[in-house]
């Protein structure tokens, strides 16, 4: 038998959880209170800053919220719109 073995499973992460008519980017995201960010209506992690050893704990909560702030604040813009509006210095 040579070659690669028949695989029948396909890793989801190829797959798009969101398309075109409800895009990643207008998805809501949620504080826990502590570390971690998810998307509030599928429940999906998004960002934790678990891994942030030099941190303090106030800091770790601090920076958690703030990813969910500034996720929320510029929802429905495209990456490209916010890379274009940072180049600029200005508000997305």
């Amino acid at each position: 038998m040579s070659g690669t073995p028949e695989n029948h499973w396909t890793d989801q992460r190829e797959v798009r959880t969101y398309g075109d008519n409800h895009p990643l980017h207008s998805q809501e995201a949620a504080w826990d209170g502590h570390r971690s960010v998810r998307l509030a209506v599928d429940d999906i992690g998004l960002a934790t800053t678990a891994y942030s050893y030099k941190l303090s704990y106030e800091e770790l909560r601090e920076a958690a919220e703030r990813i969910a702030l500034l996720w929320n604040l510029h929802r429905d813009k495209t990456n490209a719109e916010l890379r274009l509006a940072a180049l600029k210095g200005g508000e997305a």
